[in-house]
């Protein structure tokens, strides 16, 4: 594995982070590392507005945060939501790349701030950006949303979630927007064995974060938890999948597109040399961030 100088900077300041905590649960922990991600993403752009809200229904309070570009009416929009290994991640830790996504793409984004396990196993994640989704739906007039264009994105895990919920709203997503997703329980591929020790992800945590996330057996082979699953692929819009070459998800994002091929989905892969898995939130090192967010501007403005 040749890793170039930009990764190595990256792994060098992921090396150096500290949790002096020692009290927190191992949850509380993974999530306060990934929080120091953060500073690898740059300097925060402004944007024409932010907004935070929460959608409440009788059970449940979902955060969101929407970023608009500018005061058009009728915007495009991107419901995002942020990896973590189904356990870790927040509208913070997406907060920088979200930003500039909605300033080079010109749409209004909102990030949807999920259930996270092992305190909310599946399904509880897959349901609130569902919830999230359909009360956006129903929104869009006063959101200013064109309804012609509501894309579903996500990274990593959040990628699992995105490919689910645009499963189940089909006819309603004009297209899905996957970085480096997660689709499949098995970690048996090539690309795992390659990279079980990392940069980034290892095997073990992913042991760990599939038995937060899946803690009864019987979803083993859930087609909401498990996007490879999933046989009924009809009529989904076209997808975008961005790829990065060292990372262990990078065959079973492959399989994935490979599956939605099979059911004349339109698919667009890209594969971003010299990035490794997270890199979506390492834009002030990692040049490709740049390149992955005029594609998925190209992606999205030839949605008609």
């Amino acid at each position: 594995m040749i890793l170039s100088t930009q990764i190595k900077e990256v792994l060098a300041h992921i090396e150096n982070i500290e949790i002096p905590d020692n009290t927190l649960s191992p949850q509380e922990q993974g999530r306060a590392f990934y929080e120091q991600f953060i500073l690898l993403a740059g300097k925060k752009e402004e944007v024409y507005q932010t907004q935070e809200q929460t959608i409440t229904t009788e059970n449940n309070q979902i955060p969101i945060r929407i970023y608009r570009p500018n005061n058009e009416e009728q915007l495009p929009v991107i419901i995002y939501f942020h990896g973590g290994w189904f356990n870790a991640g927040s509208l913070n830790t997406h907060d920088t790349p979200l930003r500039q996504l909605a300033n080079v793409t010109q749409t209004l984004i909102i990030a949807i701030d999920y259930a996270l396990a092992p305190e909310h196993p599946f399904p509880k994640g897959v349901n609130d950006c569902e919830l999230a989704t359909r009360w956006i739906i129903d929104h869009t007039s006063s959101l200013g949303i064109n309804v012609n264009k509501i894309f579903i994105a996500g990274d990593s895990a959040g990628g699992a979630l995105a490919t689910t919920i645009t499963r189940k709203l089909r006819h309603k997503i004009s297209a899905q927007i996957l970085i480096y997703p997660v689709t499949d329980n098995k970690m048996t591929t090539s690309s795992w064995s390659t990279y079980q020790n990392g940069p980034i992800l290892n095997l073990k945590g992913a042991i760990e974060a599939w038995q937060w996330y899946l803690p009864d057996t019987s979803n083993h082979t859930n087609i909401d938890a498990i996007p490879l699953l999933a046989d009924d692929l009809e009529d989904l819009p076209p997808t975008f999948i961005a790829i990065a070459e060292h990372d262990p998800l990078k065959d079973e994002a492959y399989a994935y597109a490979e599956k939605l091929k099979q059911f004349n989905t339109p698919v667009y892969t890209h594969y971003y040399e010299d990035t490794i898995h997270g890199f979506f939130q390492m834009g002030a090192f990692i040049n490709a961030f740049k390149d992955l967010l005029k594609d998925i501007s190209t992606f999205t403005n030839s949605i008609q």
